[in-house]
């Protein structure tokens, strides 16, 4: 009666369900873990190979921020307003963007701004303070970051070639520093400029934009496109701010100033300074009228 309970007839099937271990393929976690650091020679420099591309780009932006750093050390960094150090001051106007969709998404400070504000006016005050000591007093000794800083240079300590030279180089007269060129006439102008350059104006300009546009999608069925459609027009008009508002309103300050000066104190309040440009100028070493001889 074996044959009616199907004996004999075959292996059972759980056993050919499972394979054997031999059959099975090796993965991974089979490998020896050990086996690359057998090939690790300590008298020996690795192979050369270049870094993933993201760890590229990381390594590029620290050298460019470190040598950015250096240069602002050593006085030769350009004009903020010149720079994508610009774009500093217009970083917390995305409060005045936010706030003129939805006054209830954000209520950040405008501490970024005015730090850079301070900054960059403090740097201008630097540069003038030490323009105004050594036309005051031509024998004064700069250390060497001021001479970066200022474009400026010491007086040679070396005997000259002849006594009238000499002679020249002793009775150099002081200059008198006009009231516009005071380095602190300088700092007030500069913080008047970027007041109204980076605060101002370009606050007054997102949020007019945000606000008309706001008005002109209100009947867009599309809720997504009409609350966020304002806000990207916001963003999209900060890149064109600084070619908008810089170099009208630093001119406009400077003619100011120039023309208050003048009707308050005379030509001696403003000497022979340029009613506009003389920002600028701070920014740029001096062209030396003699022209420096090769050295062979």
């Amino acid at each position: 009666m074996s044959w009616l309970w199907g004996k004999g007839k075959g292996p059972d099937k759980s056993e050919q369900q499972s394979p054997s271990p031999r059959d099975v393929a090796p993965t991974s976690t089979t490998t020896d873990p050990r086996k690359d650091a057998t090939d690790f020679d300590p008298n020996r420099l690795p192979e050369r190979k270049q870094l993933p591309r993201g760890m590229r780009r990381l390594v590029d932006k620290s050298d460019r921020d470190e040598n950015f750093y250096d240069e602002l050390v050593d006085g030769y960094v350009p004009d903020s307003t010149e720079s994508n150090v610009r774009y500093a001051a217009y970083a917390t106007r995305l409060r005045t963007i936010m706030l003129s969709a939805h006054r209830y998404v954000a209520y950040t400070s405008d501490i970024g701004d005015w730090a850079y504000i301070l900054g960059d006016v403090s740097y201008e005050g630097y540069k003038a303070y030490w323009q105004n000591q050594r036309k005051i007093d031509p024998q004064v000794q700069l250390s060497e970051r001021a001479q970066k800083a200022t474009g400026l240079t010491n007086h040679s300590t070396t005997a000259p070639e002849t006594a009238a030279a000499a002679a020249a180089a002793m009775v150099t007269p002081p200059a008198v520093i006009a009231p516009l060129e005071d380095y602190r006439t300088v700092m007030v102008q500069r913080g008047i400029f970027q007041s109204l350059a980076s605060m101002g104006l370009p606050a007054f300009t997102i949020h007019s934009v945000v606000r008309y546009s706001g008005r002109a999608m209100k009947n867009v069925k599309n809720a997504k496109l009409r609350t966020y459609g304002p806000i990207g027009l916001g963003l999209a008009v900060v890149p064109a701010l600084p070619s908008l508002f810089d170099k009208p309103v630093e001119e406009a300050v400077e003619w100011l100033f120039h023309k208050g000066f003048s009707l308050y104190g005379g030509e001696h309040y403003v000497g022979d300074l340029p009613s506009t440009g003389r920002e600028d100028a701070l920014s740029h070493k001096p062209v030396s009228g003699k022209p420096k001889e090769k050295e062979l």
